[in-house]
């Protein structure tokens, strides 16, 4: 019989998206040989994940801002970036991985939501699509979405089934494209080199 607070723990790690029992006892066990330093540090750090908001455009997430404003991240701020082209990323960590690749100068919408979860049929609730939908009705001076989600299969039928509602809704003049084929079948973007996701985004069509 475990002690209550290990088996809480365990409990609380078990929860985490594809963590099983074994795996939640070792992050258990590896956090119980942490001094007491860690283990606060540890802690602060969960709690201070309430700081966290969305940024009122793009709902990339950024650390809560003042009251009474509405929340907009570096890149949505930035007047440098050319605000014709919105890069579509299912995630934060998508975004990063093509922010390092210094190739792309437009703005994004993250989904947030990982495709897994468009097989779900409450994936439009769940995402930022029709905040996507609207935004792109809106602002005239959208000229390109670039769809960038993985080549996977999953990611496939993503791209393909938000290319199909764009098109529906968007004028002809706004062209809507995925990233080239730069990407092996089966890659996650965060996971992609700088070259070779540089190189996707150059040859999109």
């Amino acid at each position: 019989m475990l002690p209550k607070p290990i088996e809480n723990l365990i409990n609380q790690f078990i929860k985490l998206p594809s963590v099983g029992p074994r795996q939640a006892t070792r992050f258990t066990s590896y956090l119980l040989k942490r001094s007491n330093n860690e283990i606060k540090e540890f802690a602060r750090s969960l709690i201070y994940l309430k700081n966290i908001t969305q940024c009122s455009l793009c709902y990339k997430n950024i650390e809560t801002q003042e009251i009474n404003t509405l929340p907009l991240c570096s890149i949505c701020k930035n007047k440098k970036r050319d605000r014709s082209i919105i890069c579509v990323v299912e995630k934060d960590s998508n975004l990063e991985a093509i922010e390092y690749t210094k190739r792309y100068r437009g703005l994004y919408h993250v989904l947030g939501t990982d495709q897994v979860e468009f097989l779900d049929e409450n994936f439009k609730k769940a995402s930022h699509l029709s905040e996507l939908m609207s935004r792109t009705k809106k602002d005239k001076d959208i000229k390109e979405i670039i769809i960038a989600t993985g080549a996977t299969t999953n990611g496939d039928t993503l791209a393909l089934y938000i290319m199909r509602v764009l098109k529906k809704n968007l004028p002809a003049s706004v062209r809507v494209t995925r990233l080239g084929r730069g990407l092996s079948t089966g890659s996650e973007l965060e996971y992609m080199d700088e070259e070779t996701l540089s190189q996707a985004l150059i040859g999109r069509k």
